[in-house]
């Protein structure tokens, strides 16, 4: 790694802010954008789109970026790192095809299922080249290319629906978001080691250790993916797109507040990382400071669905979401839990408990099938919304335990 001076936990938190923000932001009104150039059915493909491809992406990325942020120094090469997504993203993209084929969806869902992968594959690239950065704690880089990839995105997207449908605005998206991956980011990564260093290196016995070793977390985040998106298979699949479409919207605010949550987490990891191992208290510190304003954050969220919720959903949507209004405030109470379960599992990831998380997550997928298995069919989008809060109960109360249970001791 160059020498490059690492920044503060504020000064991190401030790029990693900046480029989460605009991101998510872009994310926020992409489903805007479609809801208002398209259909509550074009809404659903798009969404089920990103919850097909999302889950199968977290897996293939078997969290490489905080294995290679959190562990010894020189214990995996970044190289390696690289080389192992690499090879992953492949299997990923035929993962969402084979998907799609045992679903036998029609033609236009599946192509925007599989573009929606390819956007997804090169946000994988890119967040292995992060690592780099993240691991030196000097995140303005990770923040810029964020912002980039953000306005990228809903751009691209809104010029593409304009001039020709939503398989044209996928193909825009994917390709821009591409060039950001092979012309910044790629060179970025280069810049903080020595020359080569960022090249790939498929030394196979090299990967098939470091895959193993991180097989845990990635299966723990895979599962987690497929644990929060089981509500829209189930609602897909006895209801149709277009109430997937008005799902899509009602979690929007849970997408919205999880921004924050994620700045936060990435900012913090590192240094929850060393506290975890030289400062017992500093570390619980640190966490209940990222847990208040976790809480803060997101019950403002609340309050402002509260008083202004259907306004968003009528004029950031259309008129036609305004019916779920009540179920846009329980989206907002379940943002509050979910941020809080999402910041202690970081706090694990920080402490290197992997395992743990992929017990946790199992679980978390086996009550959120039979959940939604439950209460989707008979009460549709409410079903959904009432397994999203049983979910994100369920995993706030056993992270904290988890925490609790794993977390450093104070020296007696």
């Amino acid at each position: 790694m160059s020498g490059a001076r690492p920044e503060s936990v504020r000064r991190s938190l401030s790029w990693t802010l900046l480029g989460e923000l605009v991101f998510a932001a872009a994310q926020w009104l992409a489903l805007m954008v479609v809801a208002k150039l398209g259909s509550p059915e074009a809404l659903g493909r798009y969404s089920l789109g990103l919850a097909v491809a999302t889950p199968i992406f977290v897996f293939a990325n078997l969290h490489l970026r905080p294995v290679f942020v959190v562990a010894a120094e020189g214990r995996w090469a970044f190289a390696h790192a690289f080389a192992l997504r690499l090879v992953a993203l492949p299997l990923a993209l035929a993962a969402t095809a084979g998907f799609c084929l045992v679903r036998g969806w029609p033609w236009e869902t599946a192509v925007a299922v599989l573009l929606v992968g390819l956007i997804r594959a090169s946000g994988c690239a890119s967040d292995i080249l992060y690592a780099r950065a993240q691991r030196a704690e000097t995140m303005r880089s990770i923040g810029i290319s964020r912002a980039l990839r953000g306005g990228l995105w809903i751009g691209l997207l809104a010029l593409g629906l304009r001039l020709g449908g939503e398989v044209a605005a996928l193909a825009l998206v994917a390709a821009g978001l591409a060039a950001v991956t092979l012309f910044y980011d790629l060179p970025r990564a280069a810049a903080l080691g020595e020359p080569g260093s960022a090249r790939p290196r498929f030394d196979w016995p090299q990967l098939r250790a470091l895959a193993r070793h991180a097989l845990p977390m990635g299966l723990a985040a895979g599962l987690l993916g497929f644990t929060l998106n089981a509500p829209a298979y189930v609602l897909e699949g006895s209801h149709g797109l277009e109430v997937v479409g008005f799902f899509a919207a009602v979690l929007s605010i849970i997408q919205a507040s999880g921004v924050f949550n994620m700045a936060l987490g990435n900012a913090a990891i590192p240094r929850l990382a060393r506290l975890s191992a030289e400062d017992a208290r500093g570390f619980w510190a640190l966490l209940a400071k990222l847990l208040a304003a976790v809480a803060a954050l997101n019950g403002a969220g609340l309050l402002i669905v509260i008083v202004a919720g259907d306004l968003y959903l009528r004029y950031a949507y259309t008129p036609a979401y305004v019916a779920y209004h009540d179920q846009l405030i329980l989206a907002a109470v379940a943002a509050v839990i979910v941020g809080l379960a999402n910041m202690l599992s970081q706090t694990l990831t920080a402490l290197s408990r992997f395992r743990a998380q992929l017990v946790i997550n199992a679980v978390a997928l086996a009550v959120s099938i039979a959940v939604a298995a439950w209460r989707i069919p008979a009460r549709g989008l409410d079903g959904a919304i009432e397994t999203l809060l049983a979910l994100a109960g369920f995993r706030f109360v056993v992270y904290l335990g988890a925490n609790l249970a794993l977390g450093p001791r104070h020296p007696r």
